[in-house]
């Protein structure tokens, strides 16, 4: 009987066969379970990233809103109420005031006016978002250089919500514009078809560095474009202006 036919022979390399099987069965569970702990652990670390980054927004939006509580409350103080307050004097002392009373008066409404627009732009049900954009451009081209590219291959039938919070959305870039960019030329390109819209708008100013941007501006705008579902992007470099493209599918 040959060496490998003997029974103890074959009980030893059965042994073998039994354990080798029996640990790369080990490892396999093993690798398993690391693997798992570790795709668990990842995701358990997106959805604290995702957590994090939705409590930020909340927190942005809180501010937003804060913020724009002011800066209505200020316009109402200094520019409607400060006029009406020298309205009422003027009625009581007509000898003594510079500028008549109508003059006064139509510079009240004409305050009274623009916050109304700023809270909620008139016949937003019937205005169509290019006209809506482009009307809040207009008054712009008395100080910058404005360019208005509109394209559209069928009007699209945009929610009320939606326009509105697009509308917004252009506001915010270009009051940041004016603000901060100290640019001379303005130019909006608007391309809507029945299920994208696409908006990019490009100055000419000082531009930032986009890593150290994280003002309460941007914010407000991805707090935006996240209701909406959409996507933005700025970009920018120092002295060589900005763009701000902007798209949503489906809407």
């Amino acid at each position: 009987m040959a060496e490998w036919q003997k029974p103890e022979t074959l009980a030893i390399w059965l042994s073998i066969g039994v354990g080798f099987v029996l640990l790369l069965i080990t490892s396999m569970i093993i690798f398993t379970r690391f693997y798992i702990q570790r795709m668990l652990r990842e995701e358990q670390e997106r959805a604290q990233l995702k957590l994090d980054y939705q409590k930020d927004l909340l927190n942005d939006s809180v501010r937003v809103q804060e913020r724009e509580r002011n800066r209505i409350a200020a316009d109402l103080h200094d520019g409607l109420i400060s006029r009406l307050n020298v309205l009422l004097l003027a009625m009581h002392t007509p000898q003594h005031t510079e500028v008549a009373p109508p003059v006064l008066l139509k510079e009240s409404i004409g305050v009274a006016r623009r916050i109304s627009h700023d809270l909620s732009p008139p016949l937003l049900e019937e205005t169509d978002l290019a006209e809506l954009i482009s009307d809040f451009v207009m008054p712009l081209k008395a100080a910058f250089s404005v360019e208005i590219d509109l394209r559209q291959e069928k009007p699209p039938v945009i929610h009320s919500e939606t326009k509105l919070q697009i509308f917004r959305i252009v506001q915010e870039v270009i009051s940041n514009i004016i603000k901060h960019a100290q640019a001379k030329r303005i130019s909006i390109y608007l391309r809507l078809s029945e299920n994208r819209i696409s908006i990019r708008i490009q100055d000419d100013g000082i531009g930032f560095d986009e890593k150290k941007s994280s003002g309460l501006g941007h914010k407000n705008i991805e707090l935006r474009i996240q209701l909406l579902k959409g996507s933005c992007r700025f970009r920018s470099a120092p002295q060589k202006g900005t763009s701000f493209l902007m798209h949503l599918n489906n809407y």
